[in-house]
């Protein structure tokens, strides 16, 4: 890799001749870029920047080879392009126009700071509890059973159900309550 300051003079000075100025707008034509594309000024300065990166990784010397320099240059101005315009073109996709952005709205946070703190209310629930209390949240509210599943699976009465989700009620009432 050359990397010498008159080197890099080389380099442009090469590509300031009008055969390879047409090579590198050749180049920027294969990859679709034309004078009306919106990003052409920044696709030449791309393609003139890959042209100094061409010249310093070409490895035989240049006078001999420079039809395989050639070849070389365009294939890399070509190809960096096309991948500089594919990186625009993804980020734009991702980016929201600003009068699309005012309509946004804050509301899903909100929703999420709920499920949060249910989250840690439901967690400190579950250290609080009494087994049967346990069995009701569980089975209940996160497994979504009927009462009458959870009076079957378990053996026990509607009654103790009950029970397990009065008293599992009051327990969540105190937690809640406190500063």
């Amino acid at each position: 890799m050359r990397t010498d300051r008159f080197e890099n003079q080389a380099a442009f000075d090469l590509l300031a001749q009008p055969e390879h100025q047409r090579l590198l707008y050749g180049a920027l034509k294969a990859a679709n870029v034309t004078r009306g594309h919106p990003h052409f000024e920044d696709c030449v300065t791309t393609a003139h920047l890959t042209w100094l990166s061409a010249y310093q990784n070409f490895e035989p010397d240049l006078p001999a080879n420079l039809v395989d320099f050639r070849k070389f240059a365009f294939r890399r101005i070509k190809w960096r392009t096309v991948d500089y315009l594919r990186k625009q073109t993804l980020r734009a996709q991702h980016q929201v126009p600003l009068d699309a952005a005012a309509d946004m709205s804050v509301i899903p946070m909100a929703v999420k700071e709920r499920e949060w703190l249910l989250t840690d209310l439901l967690t400190a629930l579950l250290d609080q509890c009494k087994p049967g209390e346990r069995i009701y949240l569980t089975e209940f509210f996160l497994e979504e059973q009927s009462v009458a599943d959870i009076m079957h699976t378990h053996g026990v009465s509607r009654r103790t159900v009950f029970n397990w989700r009065a008293s599992l009620l009051k327990r969540a009432t105190d937690l809640y309550q406190q500063p």
